[in-house]
């Protein structure tokens, strides 16, 4: 019998899966607890899932998908105001990292423990850092941002993902990772390594940002 790649099985395995990985440390969740909060057998999640690391890398590619289905590196780029369209980005990945936030949470676990999502987590991490690249020069081409050496650009693009991606881990040391927090990356990215590098062009745009 041949499984259903979308099955209504398996979407309730990855629904159960994020809300107690959410819930709990990712690493203490096992099949069985799943399995349970799924409503269905064990052996009923094995005929879907090998183990846990199916599930987990499952669950990642399709926040990757989702990701990449927002376009919004090329809406940045395309928008006649760059940096509204970046408040929107943020927001939106703001969103998505809140429902997967165990990700965000437990990434540097994950990676340890399961080398394939590692890969898999690296590649994208690659991808990331090349497109904010990208972005940081077309707002110094478009005189948005000023006052930062190109030789800069590489640095800081890894710093503005390190903040996107790591800044929840960070949070989980202290505390519970909540929306507040979630929200904090993005004051930070903006507030503190955007808003002192504008040009009088782009302090003119950033008004438009304080009025949504």
């Amino acid at each position: 019998m041949k499984k259903s790649k979308n099955s209504p099985t398996k979407e309730k395995i990855k629904t159960a899966a994020i809300e107690l990985f959410n819930r709990e440390e990712t690493l203490t969740v096992t099949t069985n607890n799943i399995a349970k909060e799924a409503g269905i057998s064990p052996g009923n999640l094995y005929y879907h899932y090998k183990n846990k690391e199916e599930i987990l890398i499952e669950i990642y590619r399709e926040m990757s998908a989702t990701f990449e289905g927002y376009n919004s590196f090329a809406n940045v780029a395309q928008g006649s105001n760059p940096l509204k369209e970046l408040s929107k980005m943020f927001d939106l990945y703001g969103e998505l990292f809140w429902h997967y936030r165990f990700l965000m949470r437990d990434a540097t676990v994950l990676m340890r423990v399961y080398p394939e999502l590692k890969t898999m987590f690296l590649e994208r991490q690659n991808r990331r850092i090349g497109q904010i690249e990208s972005l940081l020069n077309g707002l110094l081409e478009k005189n948005i941002l000023a006052n930062i050496p190109s030789d800069d650009i590489p640095l800081r693009a890894k710093l503005h993902w390190f903040i996107s991606a790591y800044w929840q881990t960070f949070i989980a040391t202290c505390s519970d990772i909540t929306k507040d927090s979630i929200k904090e990356a993005k004051e930070v990215i903006f507030r503190l390594m955007l808003y002192p590098y504008l040009s009088e062009k782009g302090k003119e745009l950033w008004k438009e940002i304080e009025e949504i």
